[in-house]
């Protein structure tokens, strides 16, 4: 986003709930607004100059295509958070993306690098197939409308223009901006997904040369050459040149999908046959391609060793192995992109009732909800032929104490050297009050030598990769130390997958494969002073109050929940199978078994 300007005199100070902060962007659709939430969170808010609210056509259009761009997957692209075409003047929320526009970056520093080229090509065709997945058509897609954001591009605007479009005289398709338009826009037909990708390939040509394939004069120029010119592709070579020139075909027919172009981008083959799943990992390697390397930290063993050029392929089906051709440097293994920004509503390791609110709600006490324990009551109702196993968070924690408190002694009392991780106290790890599903024993209460820093977690879909925090959660880092050196995760699955709007986690840990399962003790709480829990965090689950055991979840989108849940450390590489896993959905849907399986091969710590 560009620099923030203090907000004119009659602009308004709250839409949609959201309190507006200041101007950063003005265009031909509207004028955008930084805004905040109630809980802080910064938003993009764009009020349309279109008088949408007082056209019937256009407000019912307009309804329509927000309603599919929200189902958009979350791939590259800027969520819709809420949008209202009732108003005297309409508005779109979505997420904040803190970056330039792609414009303005070709503006202030010139053509990218062909490393950076080919990241950016990879995360708008990522974009656009996954709004062209969800039956929505850009309209308008431009470099003014690619952001670019910590974790690489994100196309912003999608599902505007044809409402837009809907306020003129005529329901034409000739929205949109000039050079980056296809012929059959031009020439006033609807059109449908390949306009879209005849304005990724100027778009990317653009990037690559500093001017659009078709020019930048005067309107009537640029309307003759894309109609009847070839274009200029410039710098471009290669197999980026090739699919450039594909999608630019006057032939609307004659261009590929942008799930084809990123098939090529991503080494696949054209060739190869995509299936619904597939699809979906594709989108998420796309993402992961799209992210800058991670910077890099010199080694006291010498000069730092310079990053790599592009994230690998992904572990998905279909998608293993070297892609041959000049888009993949050669070399050593690639590593893969560090977390990304937010991009999905938050997360919660319990489920909650919503219909079940007021404090006389049956199920609940307190005001407190009721939660369920592992992946789907449902499992254990067939299982056990019994009940649910639900556990009431009442207001006495197992051990005596108040729910509202946390002891600091000695259950959490473990000090450590902030640097090594030795800790000088020790941990109170009380018996279990359930029933080990697979006892090994205890962790030593007194931990004596450096605890580990990294864990890695190999499952059949790919590989994380953890810094965990030795000095913030101490006995929970050596209880998961413990555990990985019985071999305690091996084998395992990961048994729940949390997918509703407020509930996004990969829940593992349980060698039952229940949710109900752990070892023969508890391990205590730490690290909750001011805990947040965002994409990447790991932390530990539990039912209650220092009831932690072995199962552990991974935050795969930012969340808003309490600090009740330990978190022991961040994943930095290998989130995009996690979010190829969120992709594919539960079962039952919204909160249950992963429909795609995810067991755990190998936990080790070092």
């Amino acid at each position: 986003m560009p620099d923030s300007r203090p907000l004119r005199p009659n602009d308004p100070r709250e839409v949609g709930g959201f309190r507006l902060t200041a101007r950063i962007g003005e265009g031909a659709q509207g004028s955008v607004f930084l805004g905040e939430s109630g809980t802080g969170r910064r938003v993009a808010v764009k009020l349309l100059h279109a008088d949408v609210g007082n056209d019937e056509r256009a407000r019912t259009l307009f309804d329509r295509e927000l309603a599919a761009a929200r189902r958009v997957a979350p791939f590259c692209t800027a969520r819709i958070l809420a949008a209202e075409a009732d108003d005297d003047v309409p508005y779109i929320v979505s997420e904040y993306i803190d970056g330039p526009s792609l414009r303005e970056r070709i503006s202030g520093q010139g053509v990218p690098s062909g490393d950076e080229l080919v990241r950016l090509a990879i995360g708008t065709a990522t974009a656009l197939a996954a709004i062209h997945e969800a039956g929505v058509v850009h309209r308008d897609f431009k470099p003014a409308n690619v952001l670019l954001g910590a974790d690489g591009p994100k196309v912003i605007d999608f599902g505007i223009a044809r409402p837009l479009d809907a306020t003129a005289a005529t329901m034409t398709g000739a929205v949109g901006t000039p050079a980056y338009m296809a012929p059959e826009q031009v020439a006033g037909a609807v059109g449908g997904p390949p306009l879209d990708m005849f304005a990724w390939g100027c778009t990317v040509a653009f990037a690559a040369n500093g001017v659009p394939p078709f020019g930048n004069d005067s309107v009537p120029a640029i309307m003759q050459r894309v109609l009847h010119a070839e274009p200029d592709l410039g710098a471009l070579t290669g197999d980026l040149r090739d699919l450039v020139a594909a999608c630019l075909a006057k032939d609307a027919a004659a261009r590929p999908t942008a799930l084809q172009v990123l098939q090529r981008l991503l080494g696949t083959g054209p060739g190869a046959t995509l299936t619904a799943t597939d699809g979906t990992y594709l989108l998420a390697e796309g993402t992961s391609a799209a992210a800058a390397p991670p910077a890099t930290v010199p080694s006291p063993q010498g000069p730092p060793t310079p990053p790599p050029n592009l994230p690998p392929p992904g572990s998905g089906p279909g998608f293993g192995g070297q892609p041959p051709g000049s888009l993949w440097p050669s070399g050593p293994p690639l590593a893969p992109a560090p977390p990304g920004a937010p991009f999905i509503p938050p997360g919660y390791p319990q489920q909650t009732f919503p219909q079940q609110t007021g404090p006389s709600a049956p199920g609940r006490r307190n005001g407190r909800p009721l939660a369920i324990v592992g992946a789907a009551a449902a499992v254990l109702l067939v299982a056990g032929g019994v009940g649910a196993a639900i556990l009431l968070r009442d207001d006495k924690d197992p051990s005596g104490g108040a729910s509202g408190a946390r002891s600091t002694a000695p259950n959490n009392a473990a000090a450590t050297d902030g640097a090594t991780g030795a800790s000088t106290k020790t941990c109170a790890y009380a018996d279990a009050t359930t029933p080990s599903v697979k006892d090994v024993g205890k962790p030593p209460s007194q931990i004596t030598g450096t605890l580990p820093t990294r864990a890695t977690i190999k499952t059949n879909l790919g590989t994380l990769q953890v810094e965990l925090d030795a000095a913030k959660a101490p006995c929970t880092v050596n209880s998961l130390a413990f555990l990985a050196g019985k071999k305690y995760y091996d084998q395992t699955s990961c048994h729940r997958l949390s997918t509703a709007a407020s509930l996004k986690v990969l829940q593992c840990g349980d060698p039952s494969g229940t949710g109900t399962g752990g070892p023969s003790y508890r391990v205590p709480d730490e690290n909750l002073a001011g805990a947040r829990y965002t994409r990447g965090v790991v932390a530990m689950a539990n039912s209650g109050p220092n009831t932690n055991g072995s199962q552990f979840f991974i935050v795969y989108a930012d969340s808003t929940i309490p600090a009740d849940y330990t978190p022991f450390g961040r994943v930095t590489s290998g989130m995009e199978f996690v979010d190829g896993v969120a992709a594919a959905g539960a079962d039952p849907a919204g909160d249950g078994k992963p429909k795609k399986a995810v067991t755990i091969t190998e936990l080790r710590t070092a």
